[in-house]
């Protein structure tokens, strides 16, 4: 169980990283005028500024839960997954409301 549980918060790292990595670059001008739709982006910098609080939380949560011996430790684990990937969904949603197309909110 502690590898597992070291395995997915290393994950749960990397991913924060990458997640704040790119709400900062979406902050910046230039990034922002390759975006068509404003709601789009606004969901994405959403997930992007919520995402490592949620896995922080989640991380320290888990562990905690897995000193205390508490047998939900494993799916507060999960639950930042489980994060990714409603709002996954809220953005392809977003998305496809804007102009009826998925995969179009962003200029190439």
């Amino acid at each position: 169980m502690t590898v597992i549980l070291w395995a997915f918060s290393a994950f749960h790292v990397c991913v924060a990283l990458a997640s704040l990595g790119l709400a900062l670059r979406l902050l910046t001008a230039g990034e922002r005028a390759h975006w068509r739709s404003q709601l789009a982006l606004l969901t994405a910098e959403f997930l992007c500024w919520v995402y490592p609080v949620v896995a922080l939380v989640s991380v320290k949560s888990s562990w905690d839960a897995y000193a205390n011996q508490h047998h939900l430790a494993m799916p507060i684990l999960l639950a930042p997954i489980a994060w990714l990937l409603l709002m996954g969904a809220v953005f392809a949603l977003v998305d496809f409301v804007e102009d009826g197309v998925l995969g179009n909110a962003r200029v190439k």
